[in-house]
């Protein structure tokens, strides 16, 4: 995480632009309800923040994992310049995430919605930590994926790769499809790259 430290000052700088519309899309396309309870591993500097606190509203909450230290400063940042009250930012190894690990911290682990935001293609074990926020889903509850996916092992793989310090040749939307009773890719950016997927919990 040394990596997301070095580079937190710059990140928003060069990545709204590029994913402000499949955040957008993620969002709408879970049909977050006001009340909500939302989990967002790899939150991040915040970017979805704003979006999802227009529809969970003053009563809902949203609870944000990030391992980096510097880019959670900035998710603090921006939850002070906004006031909001309802969001809680946890520094972990989201290796670490598990239903004792919420309760341990005054955290109710069953979540309405979790969200993956460029998580999946960089956490280690990554099948296993999805399982496990799968487990903290409410029945029916729903799970959305922003991240990248490009099986072709070329130029533009290997660049994303060592920028992101992620593997994006990762099949994160076939192993959704083994665990969810439903899983759609709902849209696809970045030339075909980048994409929203939510899953519905069984």
């Amino acid at each position: 995480m040394k990596w997301y430290n070095r580079v937190a000052n710059f990140y928003d700088f060069f990545t709204v632009w590029l994913y402000r519309k499949a955040r957008i899309t993620l969002i709408e396309s879970l049909e977050i309800k006001e009340g909500d309870s939302v989990l967002v591993i790899a939150c991040g500097t915040g970017q979805s923040f704003e979006l999802i606190e227009e529809k969970i509203g003053d009563y809902g909450e949203i609870i944000a994992f990030d391992y980096s230290e510097g880019m959670l400063k900035l998710a603090q940042k921006r939850i002070r310049k906004n006031n909001w009250k309802n969001i809680r930012l946890i520094k972990m190894d989201v290796r670490d995430l598990s239903r004792k690990y919420l309760l341990d911290n005054n955290i109710k682990p069953d979540f309405d919605i979790v969200i993956g935001e460029l998580a999946f293609t960089v956490i280690p074990e990554w099948k296993e930590v999805m399982e496990t926020a799968v487990s903290l889903l409410k029945k029916e509850g729903k799970f959305g994926f922003l991240d990248w996916y490009r099986e072709k092992k070329d130029w533009l793989t290997g660049l994303v790769d060592y920028m992101a310090k992620a593997e994006i040749n990762r099949n994160i939307i076939g192993h959704a499809q083994e665990i969810f009773e439903e899983f759609t890719v709902v849209k696809k950016f970045f030339f075909k790259n980048v994409y929203v997927g939510i899953g519905k919990k069984r």
